[in-house]
């Protein structure tokens, strides 16, 4: 069995209030253990001194389009694989294959090649942990950058035969309130153990407050593509803040919400604030991935319009913004992408912590909050100049 020491670090444990100084031992792909300064780990074991960089767990992303949203749908499975090998760059370790509203037909294809491509994923990318559908069972009138023609009330049949197609890795649904048949679609979703998501909605309280009862129990990307708060009808947002209930995944990029506005959502939220991207990677001249041409701003992807139609955020830039914005501790800002998304998922014992038999998927992190190295299953799989576009081929 192989062991690993990774020595003289600082262990940044979402479940501590702050950075400590010491060093993991991983064995088999696993935490062993964690010792101190000045412990020394066994003399067999493979030393890997991290000159007292942050060890953080890895980042997880629960709302991440990539490339594959662009893709034809023989290139999916492929585009899937290649937004893997790049995640790694950035510290995360764990994605949700994201989705948009799109068409019967093509939202289909996209789920059974999706859903396949979580299981023949690359050892050396980020693992796809599952998929997020982003809709189609949202609001028209609060649609962003989604293609319209694919949005449409549930209809019990055709939502079974899209879940089915997904074989149990279908393991997020964003809807609307306000949809027709939306708390019997809450309902399904628990059955089959799916966080429901609220978002693309301008619910008012009502209706959001029948569809919670039934189990949703998340708000994707909170402000964006929903009513805006009003102190006497506060809608999705109000109710969010709120309600305990509820977590809240945020784009946390300065341009999706103003930073000031998510320095008091931090405080209004307190543990239930999460980190997502909402990256979106087009391919080079004009892209669509279904709701108009996007363009690159440098900051965020938009329609012709002006409306948002994705970000270029990257998950270890979000937690040095959630710092800047919000002034959040550092275990903080890595609990809102770690142990907080996996907790929701229902992967809190293998992912999102540091505990003693946790995967040691892992991310170094220096001063400035950039990634040195991406570790997963216990296999340094990137290191920032290690040539070749920094990939490194999977130890064994």
């Amino acid at each position: 069995m192989r062991r690993v020491w990774l020595r003289n670090a600082q262990l940044v444990d979402p479940e501590a209030a702050a950075p400590a100084p010491g060093s993991l031992l991983v064995e088999g792909g696993r935490i062993a253990g964690r010792l101190g300064p000045q412990e020394a780990g066994p003399r067999e074991a493979e030393t890997v001194d991290l000159g007292g960089a942050w060890l953080v767990p890895g980042l997880i992303d629960l709302h991440h389009h990539g490339s594959a949203v662009f893709a034809p749908e023989d290139a999916i499975a492929a585009k899937v694989a290649h937004d893997a090998s790049q995640l790694v760059r950035h510290g995360v370790t764990a994605f949700l294959v994201t989705s948009v509203a799109w068409p019967g037909p093509r939202l289909a294809a996209f789920v059974t090649r999706a859903a396949a491509a979580v299981g023949a994923a690359p050892a050396s990318g980020a693992v796809p942990v599952g998929l997020h559908l982003e809709g189609p069972w949202i609001s028209p009138a609060a649609a962003g950058a989604q293609p319209r023609e694919g949005i449409r009330p549930y209809d019990p049949r055709e939502a079974a035969a899209l879940l089915d197609r997904g074989e149990g890795l279908i393991r997020m649904v964003t809807l609307a309130p306000e949809v027709p048949g939306a708390p019997a679609l809450q309902e399904a979703l628990a059955r089959r153990g799916i966080v429901g998501a609220l978002g693309h909605t301008l619910t008012q309280v009502d209706d959001a407050e029948r569809v919670i009862e039934r189990g949703a129990r998340h708000v994707t990307h909170l402000y964006n593509a929903m009513a805006p708060f009003h102190h006497r009808r506060p809608g999705l947002v109000g109710l969010a803040l709120a309600d305990p209930r509820l977590t809240c995944d945020l784009v946390c990029d300065g341009a999706h919400v103003d930073p000031r506005v998510v320095a008091f959502s931090a405080r209004a939220l307190g543990e239930r604030l999460v980190l997502i991207s909402d990256r979106v990677e087009p391919p080079p001249g004009t892209a669509d991935f279904g709701g108009g041409p996007v363009a690159d701003d440098g900051v965020a992807l938009r329609l012709a319009d002006g409306r948002l139609a994705g970000s270029r955020l990257t998950l270890e830039r979000a937690v040095a913004n959630a710092r800047a914005f919000a002034g959040l501790s550092l275990p903080e800002a890595v609990a809102a992408c770690t142990l907080r998304p996996a907790r929701l998922l229902g992967l809190a014992p293998e992912r999102g912590s540091l505990r003693p038999g946790a995967r040691a998927d892992l991310a170094v992190l220096g001063p400035d909050g950039s990634v040195r190295e991406t570790w997963i299953d216990g296999r340094r799989v990137w290191r920032a100049g290690a040539g070749s576009d920094d990939r490194l081929e999977p130890e064994r």
